[in-house]
């Protein structure tokens, strides 16, 4: 179905579009069998972003969509909006009374809303650009497009373009919540404060928002809820405290002034921990009139079609293998894509232009080697000293009930499954560890050191720029005296050696897993595409060997998430998306 789908796309005319747009689609048709399914599903979204409304697409194409992107959406960790704590209840008479919360998240996944709201431009048709993160881009993606043929639809019905403080209601077609309310704020330069017609603008998007929420049927059990996103705050550049000033205000007042308003339910929906911030702070001094709700904070209801499979196959299961990545550590805010993260702990090393953890990979502009192991030293201290971590004491208590039919397979080097009391004999790490230092130039598999102690007796001499005061603290080759490095897995010098007992017990332990028939369920935890061939491709293999005894759970952020169609059709495997965090929690109760 997919392929068929992505072949008709890529029939269609593309000669409006630019010529490396078409030297692309040409690579794309040419290369499709050697594409895997998320890479698939990459294509699609790319292809629908950058597609017209004109022509329409045929039903059968249309309904071949609604099946993939149903099924994707299968897959989804969704948030019950119903079962939201809220912050403040109404006390000015409206029936019933109107709850106020605030949520973090993609408004994408939450659910039991009737509408969802997007800071969409005038046009109403969406973000053309594949790679932007706008909420116009996200909520189109997932949607589907229907969504686009309905609202070019409806800007042609107009004849106008919607002006800034216009509202404007969708269906939500494949997204959780059954309409979306688009509407257009006010665009600033960066930089710039907004002019009163401006306030007076984004306050209107808010009345204009509530104003056509009202219009909506209610759900079946009598809620009437939205979920309300930071307007104009992104690439339009409205100050952000300012916007939720205002955004708090207008609701409050458009509620004073319908006291029989049919809404039941308003929800504050941030995503980055700078907007979240700032809500907090808003939301924390509630105006005459509002009654704040018990401080009892309960983990909001989640609901995923293929977490129940999920869990069957658990409770059934043998022997398991967890097979995690990058995306575990960073749920536990180890997260090497982090500029808050890199800012806090290593200030002296923004003026080599670094920003993330990632950034570091591959960098050679370090002045002295004293500066290079004043970061390597920071950077392993920081590791050491992380906290301990309930994701992953949670995972390791339900895996300790298999005893050695457990085993932990991680391309992370940073050593948490260790460090919160996995043993070491269970687990194996084929892309390196921090716990080894070798020698870069891997004059002999002797060459190498650990890691720790020399840490720790170097950790005292870090000035305030962080850079190492003492060259004696810098670690040298006691075999030839090249320079040394982390023992990872980086370039050709990478010393395997320090690793090969650990890799020959996973060796072991997948035949012995073999030979007795055990069904074994892999549990993959945040393993994306930088490595696919360490973890991912291995374990499909796996899956595929297996005669039916080895299952494959894939959880994590985005669309890497997606198993093999043909190996969820079979019963073979099956994807969970969201945060890594909460699907632990689900999953393992």
């Amino acid at each position: 179905m997919l392929d068929n789908t992505l072949g008709y796309l890529f029939k269609e005319d593309h000669s409006h579009h630019s010529q490396s747009w078409l030297r692309q689609i040409r690579h794309y048709e040419e290369h499709l069998d050697h594409f895997e399914t998320s890479s698939k599903l990459r294509i699609l979204q790319e292809i629908l972003c950058v597609r017209p409304p004109i022509p329409a697409l045929p039903e059968h194409i249309l309904q071949q969509l609604d099946a993939i992107f149903a099924l994707r959406k299968s897959h989804q960790l969704l948030t019950k909006a119903g079962s939201l704590t809220p912050l403040a209840i109404s006390n000015q008479g409206t029936t019933p009374d109107v709850r106020i919360s605030h949520w973090k998240g993609d408004i994408t996944t939450l659910a039991d809303v009737t509408a969802i709201t997007n800071a969409a431009n005038g046009q109403m048709l969406g973000c053309f650009q594949p790679t932007h993160r706008c909420i116009d881009n996200i909520i189109h993606t997932w949607a589907g497009p229907r969504l686009r043929a309905e609202c070019f639809e409806l800007m042609q019905a107009r004849d106008k373009d919607l002006k800034p403080g216009e509202a404007l209601v969708s269906h939500g077609y494949s997204l959780p919540s059954p309409f979306v309310i688009h509407t257009v704020g006010p665009q600033l330069v960066k930089g710039a404060s907004p002019t009163d017609e401006e306030v007076r603008q984004l306050s209107g998007c808010y009345e204009s928002i509530l104003d056509a929420l009202e219009s909506l049927p209610a759900s079946d059990d009598g809620r009437k809820s939205v979920a309300l996103c930071c307007i104009s705050t992104g690439l339009f550049a409205f100050p952000a405290q300012q916007a939720a000033e205002i955004a708090v205000e207008t609701v409050f007042s458009w509620l004073q002034q319908h006291p029989k308003t049919t809404i039941t339910d308003i929800i504050y929906n941030t995503f980055t921990d700078s907007d979240t911030e700032i809500y907090n702070s808003v939301l924390g001094s509630l105006p005459e009139g509002w009654i704040p709700y018990p401080d009892n904070q309960i983990a909001p209801l989640i609901q995923a079609d293929s977490i129940s499979q999920a869990r069957q196959w658990l409770d059934s299961a043998d022997a398991v293998l967890v097979c995690a990545g990058a995306g575990l550590s960073a749920t536990e805010g180890l997260d090497y894509t982090s500029t808050a993260l890199f800012k806090k702990y290593f200030p002296g090393f923004l003026k080599y232009g670094l920003r993330t953890l990632y950034s570091v990979f591959g960098f050679d502009g370090w002045p002295t080697e004293q500066d290079r192991w004043g970061y390597f030293f920071t950077h392993l201290n920081m590791v050491k000293s992380w906290p301990p971590s309930p994701t992953y004491q949670r995972l390791i208590s339900r895996l300790a009930k298999f005893g050695p039919d457990a085993h932990v397979r991680t391309s992370n080097a940073d050593g948490l499954f260790v460090a919160n009391g996995w043993p070491a004999e269970q687990l194996s790490t084929p892309q390196g560890s921090y716990s080894v230092f070798q020698c870069l130039k891997n004059c002999r598999p002797e060459a190498v050191v650990e890691s720790w102690p020399l840490v720790s007796d170097a950790i005292s001499s870090l000035d305030s720029t962080q850079r190492l005061s003492d060259p004696e603290k810098i670690p040298w080759c006691r075999f030839c005296g090249s320079k040394m490095s982390i023992c990872v897995r980086a370039g050709s010098w990478f010393n395997s050696k320090p690793f090969r007992e650990a890799e020959n017990r996973w060796i072991e332990w997948r035949k012995r897993m073999h030979r007795e028939g055990k069904r074994v369920v892999i549990l993959e935890l945040g393993v994306g595409m930088n490595t696919p061939g360490v973890l991912r491709w291995p374990n499909e293999d796996l899956v595929t060997e297996g005669s039916g005894n080895i299952r494959l759970i894939r959880a994590g952020l985005g669309q890497e998430v997606a198993v093999p169609f043909e190996l969820e059709e079979a019963g073979l495997a099956t994807s969970i998306e969201g945060d890594l965090k909460r699907i632990v929690s689900e999953l393992l109760g």
